[in-house]
């Protein structure tokens, strides 16, 4: 599966950027059909940001993953070929993109696959989205559990359940008050999950105590 997406990537890419998505952005289907991006990502861990629940959005009364700087933590995400245009901007409107040094990113490649993606990447700036405001959850901007599916549906897709558990675990702030949106998304850019994924999300988040 790596191997298709370095081709992929080597052979449709043009564009100089790629975003390291760490939420929402990590769901093939949800930034496919909210933010047209087409190509795939590849699973990657990146050092020196932590993730939490800390991004409040005030027009949607909401609040979402946001990486923030520590020497030392580390998070998993999908590095993904990505025009920083208008529609991207307004999806990250609460986000400020930092670039983030190739040394910083672990794709955990056989060393010819890192090889030739790393020539590739050479050439080309790693960028994440740094949470502009650090506010936790709270009654009024609680987390949608929509938003949190998306996010693991995508770990899924990617990783399999080793994914999602590392997005679990490498997250802060699972003691948040939590909507509960599934019969009406609340989240404006849920993704399409499957009745069996979500038992799988269920399972996950209880194992984990973040239910």
């Amino acid at each position: 599966m790596q191997q298709a997406i370095l081709d992929t990537w080597f052979e449709q890419v043009s564009q100089p950027y790629l975003v390291l998505g760490y939420g929402s952005l990590m769901s093939a289907d949800s930034r496919q059909r909210f933010s047209e991006i087409q190509v795939p990502g590849l699973p990657v861990m990146v050092e020196g940001f932590y993730r939490a629940w800390v991004t409040r959005s005030e027009t949607e009364q909401q609040t979402y993953v946001g990486a923030i700087a520590e020497r030392g933590a580390s998070l998993n995400a999908q590095l993904i070929p990505a025009s920083i245009d208008p529609a991207l901007e307004d999806r990250e409107k609460d986000y400020r993109f930092v670039p983030v040094s190739l040394a910083s990113v672990d794709f955990s490649l056989p060393a010819e696959q890192a090889r030739a993606l790393g020539d590739w990447l050479s050439e080309k700036t790693l960028f994440i989205c740094e949470t502009l405001d650090s506010q936790p959850a709270d009654t009024s901007f609680p987390v949608s559990q929509t938003y949190i599916d998306t996010c693991l549906a995508g770990c899924l897709e990617h990783g399999g359940t080793g994914e999602a558990r590392r997005f679990i675990q490498t997250t802060r702030g699972w003691q948040h008050p939590r909507r509960q949106d599934r019969d009406r998304p609340y989240y404006p850019r849920a993704a399409h999950v499957a009745p069996a994924v979500l038992q799988q999300i269920d399972a996950l988040l209880s194992g984990a105590g973040g239910a």
